[in-house]
């Protein structure tokens, strides 16, 4: 095995602690709280300083960080990287000071622009009970539009009057969506609903603004936590060490789990929507933990932290040091050529909002099963890749880099497929299995189902841009990633608008746009490195990944049969029994895939037997 293979194989058995917990961290969310209201507010309120931290923070700095330590470190030793780090560290906490102090102040500005405007619900008719062996979370009832008012809050109230008996229906907290009533006429009548019903106009319980809101504030200080230990990951990733700082983020899942459930049980035992304020306060010392995790190792390999900013205020602000000016300079397209993913997600959540209630959640929840297998190749992958090319650009020709880039790209390639074929055609029954239980229940899992099919579609692009993405840095290249960004964003916003606003779309199109505009940024990454490289070594790279595929369809054929003959009805069934069927269903599909690949003759599989028969049949010592 090359050294590649084995260092990305390091990464991703890493990143895969990682995932995984992140996914018990959304199991315990939905567990707990369901597809709501409540729950999206949570989502929406951790989207921001989220977003943040990595198309800023794990993004962005991390990799030009890395970049230009490891040319440092190269060049002059590891002595001048760590004063590199400490330099650049000083000038990064004095900047994230100022951005949580303007977060916090303007939560209530991001909220406010995200969230759709509602009408406080005003319902006047008989104060009777429900009807018996009514379900007062599924309910629908007709009225009479009484007209719009505003109260001495200055908020909107809309007014209608029942004569059913609907008087525990709703409290005083119960609102609408502004544009659903602003068409209606006084003395209308009209259909209302607790849930989502075809020409039913939706009520919510609660307006959960003011709560995400709160929620918002309480988490930006995250922002600070995670760039500080995207920096310690890009240090330690410099001198070859991927392990540990992979880990801090299982850290900070494990943190949030435990002092979450705590923190919010102490709140409230019933785990009602206030106990989200106990997440939020695990979210901050999740970032804290992540920061710790790393330390010891870091003071192992000569780090010993000192405060030098290394700017001078004579005559205007001067970086003192030409490399932590470059890191920068790197820096300043990459937020958005390595954000434009997550932009992406923050107007889906923006646009989702306008949904069903739950869609921001499935949304989510979607969104890191489809990371999972992107993390564990396409970033592992990009993660191994990018110090040894910044290395090769000081000292090896161009043949040599797109060698190793096509290599590297067949490798993510070989475990990307089967993922994509898994999450696009056994999507529902994987998101039973991990989110189905509690107040998270089967229409849930048939929606993030839908979503996670569509997410699937731009998987193999997605996990491609995390290899081609970082090697711009490399290359001191940075500006072409951020002139596509801008127009994969108006395209994505364009396709977003049309297909909720204008066609009236659900979720799983919003996830589509995603898997588009991730897919274009790929192809525009590859065409554009292999002009400026003089090749991409496609004698290398394309038989390759033409085997993998052939490969994938027949994983795909089999996949296809299983559902249709053995997989009825998934979403009925107990825990116990979707676990096993999963996991049979894995374990087959795995088996088929790799035989697959060992009949069409796939170079990774080839190069595996190969070693380890060699393993096999050496002689002792």
């Amino acid at each position: 095995m090359s050294s590649l293979h084995k260092k990305s194989l390091i990464a991703t058995g890493a990143i895969f602690c990682c995932r995984f917990t992140g996914l018990l961290r959304e199991i315990v969310y939905t567990r707990l709280f369901g597809a709501t209201g409540a729950l999206d507010a949570f989502m929406t309120a951790f989207r921001i300083p989220n977003m943040l931290r990595d198309m800023f923070a794990e993004g962005a700095l991390s990799q030009s960080f890395t970049s230009v330590m490891s040319k440092v470190e190269e060049q002059k030793g590891a002595e001048a990287a760590w004063r590199l780090a400490n330099r650049v560290c000083s000038q990064l906490v004095s900047l994230m000071v100022c951005l949580v102090a303007i977060g916090v102040l303007l939560a209530g500005v991001f909220m406010q622009a995200l969230y759709p405007e509602r009408a406080q619900m005003e319902l006047s008719g008989p104060p009777l009970a429900l009807p018996a062996g009514s379900n007062a979370d599924e309910y629908t009832f007709h009225a009479i539009f009484q007209g719009m008012r505003t109260n001495a809050d200055g908020f909107q109230v809309a007014s209608f009057s029942t004569a059913q008996p609907v008087g525990e229906l709703l409290d005083q907290n119960a609102c609408i969506r502004l544009k659903l009533v602003e068409t209606l006429q006084p003395g209308q009548e009209v259909s209302l609903s607790t849930t989502s019903r075809q020409g039913c106009l939706q009520v919510e319980r609660r307006n959960f603004m003011g709560l995400a809101t709160d929620l918002c504030r309480i988490m930006w200080p995250f922002i600070l936590l995670a760039s500080v230990s995207a920096l310690c990951m890009g240090a330690l990733n410099v001198f070859g060490i991927f392990g540990i700082p992979n880990l801090a983020s299982a850290a900070f899942n494990i943190t949030t789990i435990v002092f979450g459930a705590g923190i919010g049980y102490y709140i409230d035992p019933h785990f009602g929507p206030n106990a989200l304020y106990g997440f939020a306060i695990a979210v901050v010392l999740g970032g804290a933990a992540q920061i710790l995790v790393q330390v010891p190792k870091l003071r192992k390999e000569g780090w010993s932290f000192k405060w030098n900013i290394g700017i001078s205020p004579r005559g205007g602000w001067h970086f003192k040091d030409p490399f932590s000016k470059r890191v920068w300079y790197l820096m300043l397209p990459g937020v958005i050529a390595a954000g434009i993913t997550q932009f992406n997600i923050f107007i889906n959540t923006s646009f989702a909002l306008y949904l069903e209630p739950g869609s921001v959640t499935a949304l989510s929840c979607g969104f890191h099963l489809w990371q999972l297998p992107v993390a564990l190749f396409g970033v592992a992958v990009g993660m191994v890749v990018l110090p040894t090319v910044s290395r090769m650009t000081l000292s090896s020709g161009k043949s040599e880099i797109t060698d190793h880039l096509a290599k590297a790209l067949r490798f993510m390639a070989l475990f990307a497929v089967p993922s994509a074929v898994f999450l696009s055609l056994w999507g529902v029954q994987i998101a039973s299995v991990f989110f189905q239980g509690g107040r998270f229940d089967a229409a849930a899992s048939e929606l993030t189902g839908a979503v996670l099919a569509s997410y699937s579609l731009g998987l193999l692009g997605y996990a491609g841009m995390k290899v081609l993405q970082p090697i711009f840095l490399a290359l001191e290249k940075p500006w072409a990633p951020a002139i596509l960004a801008v127009a994969a964003c108006m395209v994505s916003i364009g396709l977003n608008y049309m297909f909720v606003m204008v066609l009236g779309m659900p979720a799983q199109y919003l996830a589509l746009t995603t898997s588009v505009v991730t897919t274009f940024n790929f192809l525009f990454y590859f065409f554009f490195l292999r002009r400026m490289l003089g090749g991409m070594s496609c004698r290398v790279l394309i038989p390759g990944v033409l085997r993998i595929c052939a490969a994938g369809a027949v994983l795909a054929l089999g996949c296809y049969v299983a559902r249709t003959l053995f997989f009825g009805g998934f979403t009925d069934w107990s825990f116990l029994m979707r676990l096993l069927a999963m996991a049979a269903g894995g374990i087959c599909g795995a088996a088929l895939y790799v035989a697959a690949c060992y009949l069409f003759r796939v170079p990774e599989i080839m190069d595996f037997t190969a070693y380890l028969r060699n393993r096999s049949f050496r002689a002792p010592e």
